[in-house]
């Protein structure tokens, strides 16, 4: 077991995906292939913000028609090339996603989903959590946040996310759960929610 392992933890409540996860294929395609490097930087800066908090939080690349995305349980703190994850579908409707990689893909790939399919300015996602991201009298007039909390991993979470985005263009709080930041790449996504934290830091 190597270091990275050692200090990955599931948080209290993660059950794991709740969509029905089809495997395509064992592999990633391609064209997937150097977008670690991207992803661990942008781990890396939220985990210097305290921002990784165990399994929490997700990121995404849109590919083709689809996107690489964190896969389920991922410590966004310590995460491997091996826990990067392609999906080419998705039936909300069956709550099914098709995957290509080595492990089922991120809780919220249908979130990720939806938002690339209403937002096709899109070209990354980022999820990620602090302190302040269930303190809605402190993200008042900061950050625009869903109308009530869902359950993680949920279709309703998913569209409650879609909705939440009619209120602000690039960055939304998900009610006592998290950020969600949309850019043009992941370095843009990352800036969003990193900025957000440090004023409402300044606010604490």
């Amino acid at each position: 077991m190597n270091d990275n392992q050692k200090k990955k933890f599931l948080m209290d409540g993660y059950v794991g995906v709740k969509f029905n996860a089809v495997r395509q294929n064992d592999m990633l395609p391609p064209e997937a292939s150097g977008l670690y490097g991207i992803s661990h930087r942008v781990c890396e800066r939220l985990r210097e913000h305290d921002m990784t908090p165990a399994n929490g939080g997700n990121l995404s690349i849109r590919l083709g028609e689809g996107f690489v995305i964190s896969s389920s349980g991922c410590n966004l703190g310590c995460i491997e090339e091996n826990e990067l994850i392609y999906v080419e579908g998705c039936d909300v409707g069956k709550e099914c996603v098709m995957y290509q990689g080595p492990a089922a893909p991120s809780s919220e790939s249908i979130m990720h989903w939806l938002i690339y399919q209403n937002h096709p300015e899109a070209m990354a996602i980022v999820h990620a959590h602090d302190e302040f991201a269930t303190k809605s009298a402190i993200l008042e007039g900061e950050v625009s946040q869903s109308e009530r909390e869902e359950p993680y991993g949920t279709v309703e979470l998913a569209r409650m996310a879609i909705d939440t985005f009619k209120q602000a263009r690039e960055i939304i709080v998900l009610k006592n759960h998290g950020y969600v930041a949309i850019g043009s790449d992941l370095d843009r996504a990352c800036d969003l929610i990193v900025n957000t934290h440090m004023r409402l830091l300044g606010k604490k």
